[in-house]
C-alpha cells in the first residue's frame, strides 16, 4: 500500500490530476448507480405493493357482500316467529304428531335460508336442550359433533354469547385436518332476551379461492388469517408464510411490508376485514417483482461506462490546463538555476497560481535587488524621515514581514571598551535571532521571546527597533544584555520613548542617541545596564509629549493634539511631575504655536496681547487642567485662522493631479509610474504628494476612481464590468469588493438605491 501511495506521489502533476479526476468520477458514478438502483427498486416495490393491496381490497369487498348476505339470512332465520316459538320449549317432549309438525316447521325455515344463500355447506340450529336441526347436504359436519363435549369445550358458543348477538366467524378444524368456516350466532328471545340456542352456519373454505380468482390475484401466496391465528392459504409450498406472520403486529388496517421466510424475501400486502377481524394477505417473492430490475442495472452499467469515458477525456483536458502554469513555473525556476534573473511569470488570473507567480516575481526582485541592502535602506528610512502607508506596504511586501502593533520604540546597544572580535560576531548572530521570520508579523516567538529590527550603526554600536509594548522591549533587552554579558561583552542599552506612530521612530532614535551621548563615559556603572529616557519621572522633561504635539501641530490634526494633552494630564498626575517642568513644557508649546502663527499670518492682535503677555506668571498661577484647556482653545483658533498655511502646490504635484484625472482608467497608474513620468524617485514623490495634497497618492487615486464609478452607476446603464474597466480595474470581482469596502454597498445595490432616490425626487 505504501509503495502504491509513493508511486502515485512520484507521478507528474498532470497524471495525478487525471487519475484523481478518474477516481472521483468512478466513485461518483458507482454511488449514483447504487442510489438510483435502490430508488427504482423501492419504487417498483411501492407500485406493486399498492396494486396488490388494491386487489386484496377488491377481494375483501366481494367477500364482504357474500358474508353480509349470510348474516342477513341468519337474522331472518333466528328471529322468524316459528323458530322463536319452537325454540322456547323442548320439542323432544312433544307428542309424536305435534313433534313431527314442530320439526317440519323448523326445517322449513332452515331450508328457506338454504335456498336464499349459495355455497353454504350446512346450517345448524342448536337449542338449549341439545337438540340439533340441520340441512347438512354435503355432510360437512355431523350434527352430534356440535353438541359433543369436545366441541363445547372449545368455547365457540361462549364466544358467540359474548358477542352479544353479533355474528362470530372463525376457522374450525374437525375430523382430523378438515376445516370449515363457521358462523356462530347466539339466538335470544325477542320478548325477554333469554338465550334460546345457537345458529351455526358452515361455509367451505374453497369459497375464498372463488373470490380470489375473480379479483385477479394470481401471483404469490394468498391467504386469510382469523383472530385465533388459523389460516387458510393457497399457493402450494409457500403457503406457510401466512401462518408465520403475526397479524397483531401489522401496522394499520392496510398496507404492505417486506418479510423474510425460509431464506427468501417476500413483499406482503394486507388488509384487515372489520366484519370478522380477519386479515387478507398476499405474499409475492421480491425477486418476482424485481424481475425487470436486472435489465435496468445493465443499462446503468452501459451508461456509467460511457459517462466514465467522457469524464476521462474531459479530465485530461482540465488536468493539462491546470498543470500548465506549474510547468511554466518549473521552466522559470530552471532558468534561474542557469543564472537568468530577468525571467518573469506572466500571471493571467488572480487564482492560487497567479499569487504563486507574483510571489515568484517578488522573490526574483529580492534576489536582484539584494534583500540585505533593501533591509538596511528600510531601517535607515525609519530612522531619518517619515514614511507613508504605501511605502511601508511596499517594504513589507518586498521584505516579507509586517508590523503587528502600533507602538514603536528605539534602543541603542553600545559595547563599551574594546570587545573581542569573536564575541562581537557572536553578538551579531544573536541579534539576527531576534529578527522576524519571513512571512511573520512582528513581534514573534523566537529564542529570546520577541523580535526586533536591528542594524549596525558604527563600530560597537547597534540600533534596535521594537514593535510592541514597552514591557516587551525592556524584557527583551534584559535577556539580550544578560546573554551578551555571558559572552564577556560590556553591553549597555539606551532606550528612547515609546510612540504610537511609526513616523516617531526617528524621534525615539534621536532621544536614545542623546541619552547615550550624555551617559557614556570612560568608566560605566556595571550595576545599571539599561538607561531609559523616561527614568526619574518627577524631574524628567516630557520630551515625548512635546515631540508628538509638534508633529501633530504641523500635520494640522487637532484631535490628536487633544488626545496628547489629555494623556499628558494623566501622566503628570500619575508620576507627580514637577510644576516647573510642566510650566516649561507649556511655555515651549505656546511659543511654538506663536511662531507658527506668525509664520503663516494667522495670529490676530487680540491673541497676541491676551495669550503671550505675562505667559510664565499666568501658567504658574493656573492649575494644569486650566492651562491645558486654554492651550487647546488657542490651538483651535490657530487651526481655524490658518487654513491656507500650506503653501501652493508645486509644478510636479499639479502635473501629477492632471495625469491622475486623465489616466485614472489605467490599471498601471501607481506611485512608481507617476514618479518615472515626472523624473523623480518614488519615495520623494510619495512624500511630496502627501505633504502638499494632504492625502497619499493611492488614497487620492482611489477617491477619483470611486467618484467616477458612482457617477457611471447613477447616470449610465453601463454594466458593472464596463464600469470596473473604465476606472482602472481589470477584475470586476475585485472592483465589487473594493467598492463595497468604500461605500458599504455593492455596485448593483448602489445603482438600485440611487435610481430609487431619483424616482422619488
Amino acid at each position: 500500500m505504501n509503495r502504491l501511495i509513493v508511486g502515485f506521489h512520484n507521478l507528474k502533476l498532470v497524471k495525478k490530476l487525471w487519475l484523481s479526476f478518474a477516481f472521483v468520477a468512478l466513485v461518483t458514478l458507482i454511488t449514483f448507480a447504487l442510489l438510483s438502483s435502490t430508488f427504482i427498486r423501492n419504487m417498483i416495490v411501492q407500485r406493486e405493493g399498492g396494486m396488490i393491496q388494491q386487489r386484496i381490497e377488491t377481494y375483501a369487498g366481494s367477500l364482504d357482500s357474500y358474508l353480509k348476505s349470510i348474516e342477513k339470512a341468519s337474522q331472518l332465520l333466528i328471529y322468524s316467529p316459528v323458530v322463536q316459538e319452537r325454540l322456547m320449549s323442548n320439542m323432544n317432549l312433544l307428542s309424536g304428531e305435534e313433534r313431527i309438525r314442530a320439526y317440519t316447521e323448523v326445517f322449513a325455515q332452515i331450508r328457506q335460508m338454504w335456498d336464499n344463500v349459495y355455497n353454504i355447506s350446512g346450517i345448524y340450529l342448536v337449542d338449549r336442550y341439545q337438540n340439533v336441526f340441520d340441512t347438512n347436504v354435503s355432510m360437512a359436519m355431523a350434527p352430534s359433533y356440535l353438541t359433543s363435549e369436545n366441541f363445547v369445550k372449545q368455547g365457540w358458543y361462549d364466544l358467540a354469547q359474548k358477542s352479544g348477538g353479533a355474528p362470530y366467524w372463525s376457522f374450525v378444524k374437525w375430523k382430523g385436518n378438515e376445516m370449515s368456516v363457521l358462523l356462530f350466532k347466539a339466538i335470544y328471545n325477542k320478548t325477554d332476551l333469554s338465550l334460546l340456542g345457537y345458529l351455526v352456519v358452515a361455509v367451505s373454505p374453497q369459497i375464498f379461492d372463488t373470490f380470489l380468482a375473480s379479483s385477479n390475484i394470481s401471483e404469490g401466496v394468498s391467504g386469510v388469517v382469523d383472530t385465533n391465528g388459523n389460516a387458510y392459504t393457497t399457493g402450494g409450498n409457500d403457503s406457510g408464510i401466512a401462518k408465520q406472520i403475526d397479524t397483531r403486529r401489522l401496522p394499520g388496517d392496510k398496507g404492505y411490508i417486506t418479510y423474510g421466510y425460509e431464506g427468501a424475501s417476500y413483499m406482503v400486502a394486507y388488509t384487515k376485514y372489520p366484519l370478522t377481524n380477519w386479515v387478507f394477505m398476499n405474499a409475492v417473492k421480491t425477486d418476482v417483482l424485481l424481475k425487470d430490475l436486472g435489465r435496468v442495472n445493465m443499462l446503468w452499467i452501459l451508461f456509467s461506462g460511457l459517462s466514465l469515458l467522457i469524464m476521462l477525456i474531459v479530465s485530461t483536458m482540465i488536468a493539462r490546463t491546470i498543470s500548465m502554469p506549474i510547468r511554466k513555473m518549473v521552466k522559470l525556476i530552471r532558468d534561474v538555476e542557469r543564472g537568468n534573473l530577468m525571467a518573469k511569470f506572466q500571471a493571467q488570473y488572480k487564482d492560487e497560481f497567479g499569487f504563486l507567480g507574483v510571489a515568484y516575481n517578488n522573490m526574483i526582485d529580492k534576489i536582484r535587488e539584494g534583500v540585505p541592502l533593501l533591509r538596511e535602506k528600510f531601517i535607515r528610512s525609519l530612522l531619518e524621515r517619515n514614511m507613508d502607508a504605501q511605502e511601508l506596504k511596499d517594504y513589507e511586501r518586498k521584505l516579507d514581514f509586517r508590523f503587528a502593533h502600533s507602538r514603536f520604540q528605539v534602543a541603542l546597544l553600545y559595547m563599551h571598551g574594546s570587545p573581542p572580535e569573536q564575541a562581537v560576531s557572536e553578538a551579531e548572530a544573536l541579534l539576527l535571532k531576534l529578527e522576524p521570520e519571513p512571512g511573520s508579523a512582528m513581534p514573534g516567538n523566537l529564542e529570546l521571546g520577541r523580535t526586533v529590527l536591528s542594524a549596525s550603526l558604527s563600530a560597537n554600536q547597534y540600533c534596535l527597533i521594537f514593535n510592541g509594548p514597552t514591557d516587551m522591549a525592556i524584557e527583551t533587552l534584559d535577556a539580550l544584555l544578560s546573554r551578551l554579558r555571558e559572552l564577556g561583552l560590556n553591553a549597555y542599552a539606551f532606550v528612547g520613548n515609546a510612540y504610537d506612530d511609526m513616523n516617531f521612530v526617528k524621534t525615539s532614535y534621536e532621544e536614545a542617541k542623546t541619552l547615550m551621548k550624555y551617559t557614556v563615559r570612560d568608566r560605566m556603572d556595571d550595576d545599571v545596564t539599561v538607561y531609559r529616557t523616561g527614568d526619574a519621572q518627577e524631574t524628567q522633561y516630557p520630551e515625548s509629549f512635546e515631540n508628538r504635539l509638534v508633529f501633530y501641530i504641523d500635520e494640522g490634526d487637532y484631535a490628536q493634539c487633544e488626545a496628547v494633552m489629555q494623556e499628558l494630564m494623566e501622566f503628570a498626575k500619575a508620576n507627580h511631575l514637577a510644576p516647573h517642568i510642566l510650566t516649561t513644557f507649556l511655555a515651549a508649546m505656546y511659543h511654538y504655536v506663536y511662531k507658527q502663527s506668525m509664520k503663516y499670518g494667522s495670529l490676530g492682535d487680540t491673541t497676541a496681547h491676551d495669550w503671550f503677555r505675562n505667559l510664565d506668571a499666568r501658567l504658574a498661577a493656573e492649575p494644569l487642567e486650566r492651562n491645558c484647556r486654554d492651550f487647546l482653545r488657542l490651538l483651535a483658533e490657530h487651526f481655524e485662522a490658518a487654513p491656507s498655511r500650506h503653501k501652493a502646490k508645486s509644478t510636479n504635484v499639479i502635473r501629477s493631479i492632471e495625469m491622475i484625472l486623465s489616466r485614472y482608467h489605467d490599471p498601471e497608474l501607481s506611485v512608481d509610474y507617476m514618479a518615472r513620468q515626472l523624473g523623480l524617485t518614488a519615495n520623494y514623490f510619495s512624500q511630496l504628494f502627501k505633504k502638499e495634497v494632504g492625502v497619499g497618492f493611492v488614497e487620492y487615486v482611489g477617491t477619483v476612481r470611486l467618484e467616477e464609478a458612482k457617477r457611471q452607476l447613477s447616470d449610465t446603464n453601463n454594466k458593472v464590468k464596463e464600469v470596473a474597466g473604465s476606472v482602472g480595474f481589470v477584475d470586476p470581482h475585485y472592483f465589487g469588493i473594493w467598492f463595497k469596502e468604500n461605500t458599504g454597498l455593492s455596485p448593483s445595490q448602489y445603482r438600485k438605491r440611487t435610481w430609487i432616490h431619483q424616482q422619488e425626487a
